[in-house]
């Protein structure tokens, strides 16, 4: 994510790890992945010799698209699949050539690929909370008996120990990370709906196809498609502005901090100014606020993405491909960022 197209940006605010998840090649993949895994239900189901799908199933594997004519037609058709499709099965040859894709949609496509790289970004974010959780733990037990004045509403209360406040850090990135079992049983969903999501194509096989479907992608099947049932994609981008809100809390605290003086903290390094040589600003404290305050703001627009009119909403999908990544990469380079903050503490709290 850089802001305005400003390059300069980049180290504030992108996550390549994460933009990677939800690149050309990672979405190109997911549907060859995708359709292959529908030929071979297809071929369970007694639709497609087992001898034709193989063959067909290689061919898919093979097949490089043209990524420039897809973002091309993407313009024309609002989703890249088709164009996808067309080259597909421009490509394959075969007595099952006329299966492929069979009872399947362009939303089906794309919703599992959002899928896919959502239980991806998800591994990477748990990674990194493990480590923030550790160094918070190593923290409280470094300076966890060092003295803090507490403060509410924005005056000093009474005294308390620095790990009181380094425990109100931890606790909700703990209980954050604890529910990431749920949220991917919540999100690990196959999509499979056909043209209006009745999986009318398949009929009595839908069953079949989808179960092996779901088998060889690693996810799960619900039963029925979620075309207009956003809950998912919801449930992730909730999670994502809580996991920011928590590191954007740390942040707010090490600014106000740094700005009462040492008996609060000491950080290693920090921002120059242009005017004022003397000062070391919290820039990575104050990223981790903008960070959390930038993924709130996206939140709402996932919240209007959640109104799909009817069978299928162009528009309200559209919200969602540009919004969604930016809050999984929003949350990954606040994780980074507030890793550094807590390593750049040489000390928080004042010793007895």
């Amino acid at each position: 994510m850089t802001a305005g197209g400003q390059s300069w940006t980049a180290g504030l605010f992108r996550d390549h790890e994460i933009a990677e998840r939800f690149s050309d090649d990672a979405l190109f993949a997911s549907f060859s992945r995708f359709e292959r895994a529908l030929i071979s239900g297809l071929a369970k189901a007694g639709l497609i010799t087992r001898e034709d799908a193989e063959d067909l199933i290689d061919q898919i594997a093979d097949f490089e698209p043209d990524g420039a004519a897809i973002v091309e037609a993407g313009i024309r058709d609002g989703v890249p699949v088709p164009d996808y499709i067309r080259q597909l099965r421009a490509h394959v040859s075969g007595p099952a050539k006329g299966m492929l894709h069979h009872g399947a949609t362009s939303q089906d496509l794309m919703d599992t690929a959002t899928v896919e790289a959502l239980v991806s970004v998800n591994g990477i974010l748990g990674q990194r909370i493990e480590t923030l959780l550790g160094q918070l733990s190593g923290l409280s037990a470094r300076d966890g008996g060092n003295t803090l004045q507490a403060i509410t509403r924005m005056q000093p209360a009474i005294p308390f120990q620095a790990a009181d406040r380094i425990a109100s850090w931890r606790r909700p990135l703990q209980s954050l990370y604890d529910r990431m079992p749920a949220l991917s049983e919540k999100i690990g969903l196959l999509q499979l709906g056909g043209a209006v999501g009745d999986l009318q194509d398949l009929g009595d096989n839908a069953e079949t196809v989808a179960g092996i479907m779901s088998g060889e992608l690693g996810l799960r099947w619900p039963g029925q498609s979620w075309h207009t049932d956003r809950s998912p994609v919801l449930a992730q981008a909730n999670w994502l502005s809580e996991l920011t809100g928590a590191l954007g809390k740390i942040g707010q605290d090490v600014a106000l901090m740094a700005l009462r003086g040492h008996d609060d903290i000491q950080l290693v390094g920090g921002g120059a100014s242009s005017a004022m040589p003397h000062k070391q600003n919290p820039v990575t404290a104050e990223r981790l606020v903008a960070l959390a305050r930038y993924n709130a703001t996206l939140l709402a627009g996932m919240h209007h993405a959640q109104l799909h009119e009817m069978e299928r909403s162009g528009a309200a999908w559209m919200l969602e491909w540009m919004i969604l990544p930016q809050m999984c990469e929003t949350a990954g380079v606040s994780l980074t960022a507030a890793s550094a903050l807590i390593d750049s503490i040489k000390e928080m709290g004042k010793t007895a």
